[in-house]
């Protein structure tokens, strides 16, 4: 079981379907499958050998893909980097990852970073692709100088495919290894019972370089579906993209469904093709679904997953009349259970940590065996998240255990505060931190953008608060921002929120 494979079963079955469409090429199967074994077969003339970590920094284009599906025809183990991150970061993970090679767009975003991998390469780390003329060898110029015969080296399943850098909420990112079996698995597992086939047009519109871009598009292509790949996402372009390629396939992020709501123009666009809109990354709020649902597209498959343990529940479209305050019931192949501080299994209906046992976790974290030990127990995975499982088997999320606001003794999730918040006609992002106080020790915090237009004052709002929630709940203080700091993915930064409001 190795993920390349999909690549010549689908360049025999759809020779002239277009596989990949960016801005700047449209490549079929065909093409896909002889380019990314030129690829290999130039990274294997320059020495690289199953095993060995090759580095890879780019945006949203097909060569992205070229690279996953060229190192995983010659063994190699992929490492991708966000090319947004500082050359302090770069360095970092370079010596963490100790490539073999690296693979980088040219791009101003990329300067800084590729001259510290020449500054840090080593006498056996020194071979550089660029994908523009500049340092190194250039990307196209590699391909056309190597055949495209099959690299013909035999690619164990267990072998480690890809290393993923988890987004952390603090602290620097942990490298989670995932083999070709399990990558697989995660790709079979996301596509059965969800009528997805290979007519599906996919738009991607999220960073490829984190995991939930990538991944929503890996199996897009392991189906032998058409992908669009966009550098950033916009509004009107999506909404240009759906109807003129008729997509029918995408995944989103909560801000972004956000975006797309309060888009002026949306009601003139027509996305009736849109048949699946995945939803990850967080829950979205009652009213955020209901606009989709109403206005983009009836079928919502929002999921509860992870980078370390991979998909584990979803929250069907049939389910979320009834069950919408859930993240849905376990996929067929997971197992969760629910315990306290000992690790103990709590009664159904209460609440504590929740672990899961599954085959599409990791197989564990990079060069890190103590993480790797805390993670998995006795076969089970930590997520880290707090939760509950109600009657009828839906999962119900309270909050990462890591977020968590102390206040008085008493346990306060951000994310019941923030869901409150957002229901104000006012809002439209909040996010919750824990202050230092010398009374309670933790205070709550509500950091709050308003619609535009909207006028909203600090009593009002907590009052607001206080109508659905405890009393002790309810932000002590509120301060009005602009803008909530996000990551690549469109998720709350609250690494730099709380960066912001340490004493």
């Amino acid at each position: 079981m190795n993920i390349a494979e999909a690549l010549p079963r689908n360049a025999q079955r759809f020779p002239k379907k277009p596989a990949l469409v960016d801005g700047k090429r449209r490549l079929t199967y065909k093409d896909l499958h002889l380019r990314t074994n030129r690829l290999g077969n130039y990274l294997l003339k320059q020495g690289i050998r199953p095993g060995d970590p090759v580095a890879l920094s780019c945006g949203s284009r097909a060569e992205h893909f070229e690279i996953l599906f060229a190192l995983a025809k010659i063994g190699a183990i992929a490492f991708p980097f966000d090319y947004h991150w500082s050359a302090r970061e770069g360095e970092a993970m370079i010596e963490f990852s100790e490539p073999r090679a690296f693979i980088v767009e040219g791009r101003d975003e990329t300067r800084e970073l590729w001259q510290r991998v020449c500054e840090c390469s080593g006498p056996g780390n020194s071979l550089g692709i660029e994908m523009s003329t500049g340092a190194g060898t250039s990307y196209e110029e590699a391909l056309s100088s190597s055949p495209a015969d099959d690299p013909g080296i035999q690619v164990s399943g267990k072998n480690i495919f890809l290393v993923m850098i988890t987004s952390g909420t603090t602290g620097f990112p942990r490298g989670c290894a995932v083999n070709h079996e399990t990558y697989l698995r995660r790709c079979i597992n996301n596509i059965a019972g969800k009528e997805l086939s290979q007519n599906e047009r996919a738009l991607s519109m999220l960073p490829l370089h984190f995991n939930a871009g990538r991944g929503s598009m890996m199996r897009m292509l392991y189906l032998g579906a058409t992908v669009f790949l966009q550098e950033k996402f916009d509004e009107k372009v999506f909404l240009e993209i759906v109807e003129g390629e008729k997509i029918t396939y995408t995944m989103l992020v909560p801000a972004l469904c956000n975006r797309l709501l309060q888009c002026e123009k949306l009601d003139q666009f027509q996305t009736s093709s849109l048949d699946y809109v995945g939803i990850t990354g967080g829950h979205l709020s009652r009213d955020v679904a209901q606009g989709m649902i109403e206005r983009v597209c009836p079928r919502l498959y929002e999921a509860y997953a992870s980078t370390d343990c991979g998909p584990m529940t979803v929250l069907a479209p049939e389910d979320r009349a009834s069950h919408g305050d859930s993240v849905g019931r376990p996929i067929p192949c997971v197992m969760l259970k629910i315990t306290d501080e000992g690790d103990e299994e709590v009664p159904s209906g209460s609440e504590g940590e929740i672990f899961v046992h599954t085959p599409l976790a990791i197989q564990g974290y990079y060069r890190n065996p103590q993480a790797t030990d805390e993670f998995l127990r006795g076969g089970w995975c930590r997520t880290g998240d707090v939760g509950f499982v109600d009657p009828a088997g839906y999962l119900h999320i309270s909050g990462r255990r890591k977020l968590m606001i102390k206040s008085g003794g008493i346990s306060i999730f951000p994310e019941e505060i923030e869901e409150t918040l957002l229901r104000h006609p006012a809002v439209a992002e909040a996010a919750v931190v824990g202050v230092k106080s010398p009374q309670w020790e933790e205070a709550v915090k509500a950091l709050v953008v308003l619609k535009k237009g909207a006028s909203l004052d600090r009593e009002s709002l907590i009052r607001f608060c206080k109508e659905s929630l405890a009393s002790y709940k309810a932000p002590k203080f509120v301060e009005f921002m602009p803008s909530l700091p996000r990551t690549g993915l469109g998720k709350i930064n609250r690494g730099k929120l709380e960066e912001m409001n340490r004493a």
